[in-house]
């Protein structure tokens, strides 16, 4: 297998406003935002997409393309947390050479990713930068092909948008459903009905003042606000790829393809927020200028480029094989990297 050594350079597009929460004060949420060392020297404020996050979104996709792939394995939550979250030290396992082989030869995902496995750290080959807007703030840090003296300050780009979470229970329509209402429905049978409300012949003063107390408690509704960067920002993303093998190269390939069927960065995609395109060139480590496009993933669109899409095909093909072997009872070495301790980690979900 060749190795691949690859800078990517990503472009990301917003195409809904993006949260980012740093600070909290009260029920606001600011974006959260680092400092920059500006042209003339001084250091300047400007948010910031951390690549931490980012990172761990990628190994969750990466663990769930390859679990779907292998027919839906159920993991204890050892193995589960070292796919997922990259594992922990501690323990009394010592070093194992030939383990960590094994890690790399048969799960290629955790290999890009790394983790920990007792007092052993299996080291990642991915190196996920951070994501910069395309502002004033940035411009030192950005590639000189991205560099524009006229970009705007980053908060021109922010604005706070104001939320309402309503208290349903002031909500006629769905009083019905609430227990004790007058509007209710289905009541309980007598003999149960003590404990969702009052009678006039259970009532004592005690229950009385407990209902009437329950009658005046503030009503369960809240306005919120959260800082947000606009939809349409641009922001600029670098990621290296670090003596990958073709199979290490599909691996990370096949999250973000996984990451086309919600392509949200960042927080509250529940409401929306987030939604992206993105696109990356690639050169090889050290070259100059770059080679073309490498992929690029975003709503309703997915195109890879020839080597990204035969290293996803290779990919695939090896977890197509480890799957059958798995079956046939003849995964040894994937039985071994899934028991910790003797034990098996894993088993068929029916």
């Amino acid at each position: 297998m060749s190795n691949n050594n690859i800078r990517l350079d990503g472009k990301i597009t917003l195409l809904s406003p993006l949260s980012h929460i740093g600070e909290v004060s009260g029920i606001d949420s600011f974006l959260s935002t680092d400092i920059i060392i500006g042209l003339n020297g001084q250091p300047l404020e400007c948010f910031i997409l951390s690549g931490n996050g980012f990172r761990g979104q990628l190994r969750d996709l990466a663990a769930t393309y390859m679990t779907e792939k292998l027919g839906g394995l159920q993991y204890n939550p050892a193995v589960f947390y070292l796919l997922f979250s990259g594992g922990s030290l501690g323990g009394e396992q010592s070093v194992d050479i030939e383990q960590a082989r094994m890690y790399r030869r048969n799960v290629p995902m955790l290999s890009v990713f790394g983790g920990g496995v007792g007092n052993q750290i299996l080291t990642g080959k991915i190196k996920i930068g951070a994501m910069y807007p395309l502002v004033a703030e940035c411009q030192r840090v950005l590639p000189e092909s991205l560099r524009d003296p006229d970009a705007p300050s980053w908060r021109q780009w922010t604005f706070e948008k104001s939320f309402t979470r309503m208290d349903d229970t002031k909500n006629e329509n769905l009083r019905k459903y609430l227990a004790g209402s007058e509007n209710a429905g289905l009541l309980p049978e007598p003999q149960n009905q003590n404990l969702l409300t009052f009678t006039d012949e259970a009532a004592t003063d005690d229950t009385v003042e407990k209902k009437k107390k329950k009658k005046e408690d503030p009503p369960q509704q809240m306005r919120y606000t959260v800082e947000m960067l606009a939809a349409g920002s641009v922001l600029y993303q670098r990621i290296d790829i670090c003596d990958m093998t073709d199979l290490e190269l599909g691996a990370f390939v096949s999250a973000l393809v996984e990451f086309s069927k919600r392509p949200y960065i960042g927080g509250k995609s529940s409401i929306g927020c987030g939604l992206c395109d993105i696109e990356y060139i690639w050169r090889p480590a050290g070259a100059k200028e770059p080679v073309g496009k490498f992929l690029q993933v975003g709503t309703d669109c997915l195109w890879l480029s020839k080597p990204a899409e035969e290293a996803k095909d290779k990919y695939d093909d090896h977890l197509v094989q480890i799957y059958n072997q798995y079956l046939e009872n003849q995964a040894d070495e994937l039985t071994k990297l899934l028991t910790i301790g003797g034990e098996k980690q894993c088993s068929q979900s029916k």
